[in-house]
């Protein structure tokens, strides 16, 4: 096994370097900066498989999946992003898959806070059932964590699924607070329609575009048509200002 030697001048670096790195060096530890709209992606880090086997309880070297029975239902977990905020402590979102689930089922996300330390993560908290899921057992299809709606981080997930040629996809913005994620509201974020017999052919694609932290969010659509839509929290929950402008199935 070769060695690798460093130059004595990094070697200050390494000392002062965070305590999360110094066992998963490819653990982010900070974050690009951001700016609207809030993009979602769909692409899974395989990075982060030592966060989630202690997050799972699962032994070194295990194969990243985490099998749990939820209401006598057997999900399947892997990893799929992670988050650092303050105070060394990342959240961790890990999508639970359905096995045997019909087309109107969904799956479950799983959010876990982990604490960094030299010697390995160490679970802080568990909170299972959170955010948007998709249809045929799936947990979120589309994911990300955001600065920008208020002084605390926000999760924001997506999952939808097609009913008779129509496309229906809704996001879920979820405050991670100090003491735990809490759902604070939802928005669709997809429709689509044409396929199904006897459909008007639209479709529309909403994103965050601007916010007011802690007080608001405005939703920006593309599509058949342009508008925008605003939510105003209010009793811990935001919820939509005027009529709904977006087309069901």
């Amino acid at each position: 096994m070769r060695k690798l030697l460093l130059p004595l001048s990094i070697l200050p670096l390494l000392a002062a370097a965070p305590a999360a790195w110094a066992f998963d060096p490819d653990t982010p530890v900070g974050e690009k900066r951001e700016s609207f709209p809030i993009k979602l992606g769909d692409e899974e880090d395989t990075t982060i498989e030592l966060a989630f086997r202690t997050a799972f309880g699962l032994e070194k070297g295990a194969t990243p999946e985490a099998v749990r029975q939820i209401d006598e239902r057997t999900y399947h977990f892997r990893p799929v992003a992670i988050h650092m905020m303050e105070n060394g402590v990342a959240a961790l979102l890990s999508v639970g898959s359905l096995e045997d689930a019909g087309h109107s089922e969904g799956g479950v996300n799983a959010v876990h806070y982990l604490k960094g330390s030299p010697t390995g993560w160490v679970k802080r908290g568990e909170w299972i059932g959170l955010g948007a899921t998709g249809t045929v057992g799936n947990g979120a299809t589309s994911w990300a964590f955001t600065g920008l709606l208020g002084a605390n981080p926000y999760l924001v997930t997506a999952g939808g699924g097609v009913w008779q040629g129509c496309l229906i996809s809704s996001a879920v913005v979820t405050e991670l607070t100090p003491d735990g994620p809490v759902d604070r509201g939802s928005f669709t974020d997809a429709m689509g329609s044409g396929a199904g017999i006897g459909q008007t052919e639209q479709g529309y694609d909403g994103q965050i575009v601007a916010a007011v932290p802690g007080k608001s969010f405005t939703v920006g659509y593309t599509g058949t048509k342009a508008f925008r839509q605003q939510y105003v929290l209010k009793d811990g929950e935001y919820a939509l200002v005027g009529k709904d402008k977006v087309p069901g199935c």
